[in-house]
């Protein structure tokens, strides 16, 4: 089998031009960064941690109920390695929360309160998550600056 060479036309300089291949650049990094996936463990809802000076750094749980400082609660867990976020209130917490342990590897629950909710509000919700099912409880705190 003999390969023919292809002749050129014009005896120019051959200019490689960089435009085309710096917009395949671009759409391929906004490809990226728009098919990429971001866990965000913080949900959208503004809280207010409170503070302590020890601070052990754990993995991200895979359930986080969060409180903000008007009682109103996000439900955040994982499902398949995403992170979903469900709004819930104090009555329908028990029957979600235990869909979510049940379907879940680690039975831990981390919850973020903000630090204006009273005690009281906090060990009911607490209360809610061991009835449903959780392991063990964990509460979110920010370090404290020194």
């Amino acid at each position: 089998m003999k390969l023919n060479r292809i002749k050129r036309r014009s005896s120019g300089p051959l200019i490689l031009e960089l435009t085309p291949l710096i917009d395949v650049v671009f759409l391929l990094l906004i490809f990226f960064l728009v098919a990429t996936s971001f866990e965000d463990v913080k949900s959208g809802i503004k809280i207010d941690l409170p503070t302590s000076t020890i601070r052990e750094l754990k993995e991200v749980k895979e359930i986080q109920v969060t409180i903000n400082k008007n009682r109103q609660m996000i439900l955040v867990y994982k499902e398949k390695g995403i992170a979903n976020e469900e709004k819930i209130t104090k009555n329908t917490l028990k029957k979600v929360l235990s869909d979510k342990i049940n379907e879940s590897k680690e039975k831990n629950v981390l919850i973020s309160a903000d630090k204006s909710i009273d005690y009281g509000f906090v060990v009911e919700i607490m209360t809610i998550a061991k009835e449903a099912g959780a392991s063990s409880l964990d509460i979110d705190t920010t370090s404290a600056k020194k």
